[in-house]
């Protein structure tokens, strides 16, 4: 379960990582685009491990009554979701708009991948009910 000061540990985290860019923009500014990049998509990852996924592993026991594959898939898709709107967004900012673009087609089309086993047994089950 996601703690309050592990949050305020990430935030205080950050916070450095953002200070950390200032200093190398000044210090460096030939190799500001690289390193920000570099540093963005490890406190990304890092961020994901320690805030996101404990979070969804919370969410997920929230709600552990509610059917099965659903719930999981809809936490999952969410969370995959955001990373890639993140990503884009880096993308976007890096000056790389049409990658960005494609890489969010890509990343709905992966969410509706995951769907494809759960929405193929809901028609089986209501093509079932249907007497032909």
């Amino acid at each position: 379960m996601v703690v309050y000061g592990d949050v305020m540990a990430v935030i205080f985290q950050l916070f450095i990582v953002y200070l950390l860019l200032l200093l190398l923009s000044f210090a460096a500014p030939a190799l500001h685009p690289i390193l920000y990049t570099t540093l963005f998509l490890m406190v990304a990852v890092y961020v994901l491990f320690t805030v996101l996924v404990p979070f969804a592993k919370s969410l997920l026991l929230l709600v552990e009554k509610l059917p099965a594959p659903y719930t999981t898939l809809l936490v999952v898709s969410a969370g995959l979701y955001y990373m890639a709107e993140i990503l884009a967004l880096q993308m976007k900012d890096e000056g790389y708009g049409a990658l960005s673009q494609l890489f969010q087609t890509v990343m709905k089309i992966v969410i509706i991948t995951l769907w494809f086993p759960s929405i193929k047994q809901l028609i089986e089950t209501i093509h079932s009910l249907i007497p032909w």
